[in-house]
C-alpha cells in the first residue's frame, strides 16, 4: 500500500460489485451516456476511470464516494468486479481525501502531442475546414477563428483565441478525430 492523504493508507482494487454499498441507486446520468460506458466495460472487460470507495464496519464491504454512473454502468453491463480506489478508512477521514483526488484530477488531462497541435493547426487554417465541426465551436466562434487567422503555433492559438478556449478546442478536435 502507498500512503496517500495523512497517513491513510490507500490502493487500487479489484472488489466484487454487490462488496460496494451507494448511498443512493440513480446518479442521474443520462441512459445514452451509462450504455456507452457499459458498452466499452463489456468490450474491455474492465474500467480506466477507478471510482473510490472507502472501508465500512462490515469486513469485504465499501461505501461508494465517487464514480456512481461507473457503478452503474458496470452493473448495467452486469460485471461481478469492478476497480476501484480503495481508502483504507471510515467515511468521514475518507472525505477529506476526496478534496485532493478532485484536485488531482483536473490535472490529470490528456497530454497533447505535438502532431496534435500540427493537425489542430493545419485544420483551423484550411479555408475548406469545417470549423463547427469542432465540439463547442458555434458559428459565432467559427468567424473569430476565420477572421484571426493564419495561426502558427499553440501559443499563437491561444494568444489570438484566448489561452483556455484554443486549448480545449484543441482537446475537443483532436477527441472529435479519434
Amino acid at each position: 500500500m502507498v500512503n496517500f492523504y495523512k497517513k491513510i493508507e490507500s490502493q487500487p482494487s479489484f472488489v466484487v460489485l454487490n462488496q460496494i454499498e451507494i448511498a443512493r441507486e440513480n446518479s442521474g446520468t443520462s441512459t445514452s451516456i451509462i450504455k456507452k460506458v457499459s458498452q466499452s466495460l463489456t468490450d474491455w472487460n474492465f474500467n480506466l476511470s477507478l471510482p473510490i470507495v472507502c472501508l465500512t464496519d462490515e469486513e469485504d464491504h465499501y461505501h461508494l464516494l465517487t464514480g456512481l454512473p461507473i457503478y452503474e454502468a458496470a452493473k448495467a453491463a452486469n460485471l461481478v468486479r469492478l476497480w476501484v480506489f480503495v481508502i483504507a478508512a471510515k467515511q468521514p477521514e475518507a472525505e477529506k481525501a476526496i478534496e485532493q483526488a478532485v484536485l488531482q484530477s483536473k490535472l490529470n488531462e490528456r497530454v497533447v502531442e505535438p502532431q496534435d497541435v500540427t493537425d489542430f493547426l493545419d485544420f483551423i487554417n484550411n479555408p475548406k475546414s469545417d470549423l463547427t465541426s469542432i465540439p463547442g465551436v458555434k458559428d459565432g466562434y467559427a468567424k473569430l477563428i476565420r477572421d484571426k487567422r493564419v495561426y502558427s503555433s499553440l501559443e499563437d492559438i491561444q494568444k489570438k483565441l484566448g489561452a483556455k478556449r484554443g486549448l480545449n478546442w484543441l482537446r475537443a478536435y483532436k477527441q472529435s478525430r479519434s
